[in-house]
């Protein structure tokens, strides 16, 4: 199963850091790996609450349906995703650091389309985390 961890670090509340993060109705705005995310139902964010999300991995562009399965705030939520053949878990905790929050994104799929299998497990996956991070921290420093 590919996968990729990757940390940071803001000079911004945990609590504010969490808000910003855990709404993946804004994920677009923060991994250039997605186009387009949008809740799917109303009310409060949490357990069972869910996103559709349009990106491409690989080159390959991809639908997915972003479902969270564990919500603590303001520390951590955790979303599983289906679609096009695709499985992923997204795992963000943030945590307080002397200086604000620290952020650890941890991403993982498994697929049935070996193409997008095989380019994943190449060095190439590593670079999806790390432009997640980068578009994280240009979008919350901003």
């Amino acid at each position: 199963m590919p996968e990729t961890t990757e940390t940071t670090r803001f000079n911004r509340s945990p609590n504010e850091v969490f808000a910003l993060l855990s709404d993946f109705s804004r994920l677009a705005e923060w991994d250039p790996m997605f186009e387009s995310s949008r809740r799917l139902d109303s009310g409060e964010l949490g357990v069972g609450s869910r996103f559709h999300v349009v990106g491409s991995i690989m080159g390959s562009e991809v639908e997915l349906e972003l479902e969270v399965v564990e919500y603590q705030p303001p520390h951590r939520i955790v979303l599983n995703g289906t679609g096009d053949g695709l499985q992923t878990t997204e795992d963000l905790t943030v945590s307080a650091v002397e200086e604000g929050a620290e952020v650890t994104y941890h991403s993982a799929f498994e697929t049935d389309k070996p193409d997008v299998l095989d380019a994943a497990t190449k060095p190439g996956f590593v670079l999806v985390g790390k432009s997640a991070m980068r578009g994280m921290d240009d979008w919350i420093i901003d």
